[in-house]
């Protein structure tokens, strides 16, 4: 045999894209060096990848016109540790493709117009629905919590989320209460491993569900400090918090074209909670007078800037 020729099981990363893990796109960068019985299974996947991903080993086999193991080689040329992993994965991306189709339909027929539109009532329908879930005895114990902390730890992940920790921090900072927001993994994982009874995380999930984040939140509650969590639900996150200011996410959004509605409900709790604070601290008027007040040597005295522009 010519070893010479012999393909080699080679990582994801030699097939797609920078960055990719989608398996239709990998498998096309994998096509020009299958073998002749592999080739007759991606022209298959590629051609068919609803019924690949409802079909058995055995279907797949017989129609493609190959045995068993050559099904199950490709598998593990794509990265998957077999057939059933395999299914798993391509089931998922598909989800994901058809999500984009949608959201590719929805922009081709969208002007600027009906995109503020559309946008305005995204906005009015997660501020609605984001009050009426509020609930306000939760904000209340949320509130003295935080009132009575040493320290409050925003955490966030990714996109709004890790931006929102951020906003939290600075608007703690006006009112004079410690707070420091990070959205690095690591950090936060060392930040909950020494934490104490007297100090607090607000941690910010969407979903609830990243690993660094939910066993942040439960190393920290074994220490003995309290969690605030604004997300969804029933959650993982949820499950490790102490209150929880929920944020259900919107199952009937087409994602990728318009920004998530989430962030709206998001930034509405965040308020509601801050405003909550302040309403409860003594000095939390006088510190943001000292701050507009000192302000106004930068820009000027204006009567409706926002405190820090």
């Amino acid at each position: 045999m010519d070893k010479s020729k012999v393909i080699k099981p080679r990582s994801h990363a030699r097939f797609a894209p920078r960055g990719s893990t989608d398996l239709l796109e990998i498998l096309r960068n994998l096509v020009p060096e299958l073998h002749t019985a592999e080739l007759q299974i991606a022209k298959l996947i590629l051609s068919d990848p609803t019924w690949v991903s409802n079909n058995s080993i055995k279907a797949i086999a017989t129609r493609a016109d190959v045995s068993e193991p050559t099904v199950m080689r490709l598998c593990r040329k794509l990265g998957q540790d077999g057939f059933a992993a395999f299914k798993r994965k391509l089931a998922e991306d598909l989800v994901i493709a058809k999500m984009y189709l949608e959201a590719e339909e929805v922009s081709k027929s969208s002007s600027p117009a009906s995109i503020t539109e559309t946008m305005q009532t995204s906005a009015s329908q997660a501020l609605k629905e984001a009050a009426a879930r509020l609930d306000a005895g939760a904000l209340e114990r949320a509130t003295g919590l935080i009132a009575a902390a040493r320290m409050v730890y925003c955490f966030g992940v990714g996109g709004s989320s890790a931006i929102f920790a951020a906003e939290a921090e600075n608007r703690m900072f006006r009112l004079n209460v410690n707070a420091q927001a990070t959205a690095d993994p690591y950090r936060q994982r060392m930040t909950a491993a020494i934490v104490g009874p007297d100090e607090v995380l607000l941690s910010i999930s969407s979903t609830g569900l990243p690993n660094s984040i939910v066993e942040s939140a439960a190393l920290a509650r074994s220490n003995g400090a309290k969690v605030i969590s604004i997300t969804q639900a029933d959650s993982p996150l949820a499950k490790e918090s102490t209150e929880v200011l929920a944020v259900d996410m919107f199952d009937d959004e087409v994602f990728f074209n318009l920004p998530s509605r989430t962030r709206y409900a998001q930034l509405f709790v965040l308020d509601c909670l801050m405003a909550s604070l302040a309403a409860k601290l003594p000095s939390a008027v006088e510190n943001l007078r000292t701050i507009r007040s000192t302000l106004g040597a930068l820009h000027g005295v204006t009567k409706l800037q926002p405190i820090g522009d």
